[in-house]
């Protein structure tokens, strides 16, 4: 029943169901449980790097055909990020149902960024190995969009920390960046986000995620600013 509740969420369904269970156990879990007949899901881990970074790189050279390889490149950087990867493994709550070692239980390891980043990629390997790579594809671009927004969105440039660096030095002020609306369902919400400089709107911007919207308001701010974007 718990593997089926995780399953829905993934949105897929194992036929070869010690797959999945491979790709959740850590080494500390083996370490302490030596009669397991599981693997630790490094293995997995190594197949899954390089399918996420195959499924990312064609949605990408596909949708940014005037994109050379170095901003190719840097968009992907991002995208596949630790950061970014456990953002995703937090969104299907795989910390929950990780094989753990019990110090590592205790340490915080179903929350720890690498641990979460490194299961979701195992994950993606079991995936692969289950099915096909336009499978797993479809599986991973569907994860990507649900936790970080829609690819063609993410931006490789921090207009946040832009906008707060070009108004410190310009205006010797901060400005204020709030969150003023939350629109939609929760399955399909989109988060409203304004940016304020001395008491005037100088910005606004939406995204699927409060950080996507903040990134889109500071954007606009900049431009509204005459901060030299490119």
């Amino acid at each position: 029943m718990v593997i089926e509740i995780l399953e829905t969420g993934i949105g897929y369904t194992f036929r070869d169901k010690s797959l999945l269970e491979e790709a959740l156990t850590h080494t500390t879990y083996i370490n302490e449980h030596k009669e397991s007949l599981l693997d630790d899901n490094q293995r997995l881990e190594f197949l899954g790097d390089s399918i996420v970074n195959a499924i990312i790189a064609r949605r990408l050279f596909c949708q940014f055909p005037e994109e050379r390889e170095g901003g190719l490149t840097k968009k992907r950087a991002e995208i596949i990020s630790e950061a970014a990867l456990c953002r995703i493994a937090g969104h299907l709550d795989l910390g929950k149902y990780l094989n753990l070692g019990k110090g590592e239980d205790m340490d915080g390891g179903r929350e720890k960024p690498s641990i979460l980043a490194d299961a979701y990629e195992a994950l993606v390997g079991a995936i692969f190995l289950d099915s096909s790579y336009e499978k797993a594809s479809a599986v991973v671009e569907k994860h990507f969009e649900s936790a970080l927004g829609s690819l063609e969105d993410i931006s490789i440039t921090d207009y946040k920390s832009a906008l707060l660096e070009y108004c410190q030095s310009m205006y010797k002020c901060l400005p204020r960046i709030v969150v003023v609306d939350e629109i939609g369902p929760e399955h399909e919400k989109v988060f409203v986000v304004k940016v304020e400089l001395s008491d005037k709107i100088v910005g606004q911007g939406r995204g699927k995620n409060k950080k996507q919207a903040a990134q889109m308001a500071c954007k606009e701010a900049l431009r509204l600013l005459d901060y030299p974007l490119s």
